[in-house]
């Protein structure tokens, strides 16, 4: 008789890897079966929830009257900062904020960086020209703040000289 070409131990190896194979893809669906499962109660949650907020949304309109905004009040709320202090401020207040702005850079400044510091850090509505030409001169003569003109256009705070 002659001799087989695969042997029953060799087929029987075959089918147990099968098996084996097989069973490793019953267990990964039953994974994926149960990450889809998950994601379409998920799903359908959301979409009652959505529902129920139309419902809610739909009920709502009914009994709510709209109210009309004037444009004027719209423009009043939508350009007017609430951050801003009122246009007048005293001297004494916008000079010592200056003088700290000053000391605290460690180098001289600007008017144009002075100005941009105080409207945008501390809010102050502060116009430019004021600042230039009226309050940064006045702090150089006043002899209570350590402020000094080093340049053309530019400001410093004066350190106490040790001796």
């Amino acid at each position: 008789m002659p001799k087989p070409l695969i042997s029953k131990e060799v087929i029987i190896l075959d089918l147990l890897e099968e098996k084996r194979e097989l069973l490793k893809l019953i267990v990964e669906l039953i994974s994926e079966r149960k990450a889809i499962t998950q994601l379409y109660e998920a799903i359908e949650n959301r979409l009652k929830r959505i529902e129920e907020i139309e419902n809610v949304i739909s009920e709502g309109q009914s009994t709510t009257k709209t109210t009309l905004i004037p444009k004027e009040e719209i423009d009043r709320v939508k350009f007017y900062d609430h951050k801003i202090k009122p246009s007048s401020i005293p001297y004494d207040i916008i000079s010592k904020d200056i003088c700290y702005i000053l000391k605290t850079s460690g180098r001289p400044m600007n008017a144009s960086q002075i100005h941009s510091t105080i409207t945008k850090n501390l809010h102050f509505n502060l116009d430019y020209k004021n600042l230039v030409n009226n309050i940064l001169p006045k702090m150089v003569k006043d002899n209570h703040l350590p402020i000094e003109k080093v340049y053309r256009g530019f400001w410093q705070y004066r350190r106490a000289e040790t001796k």
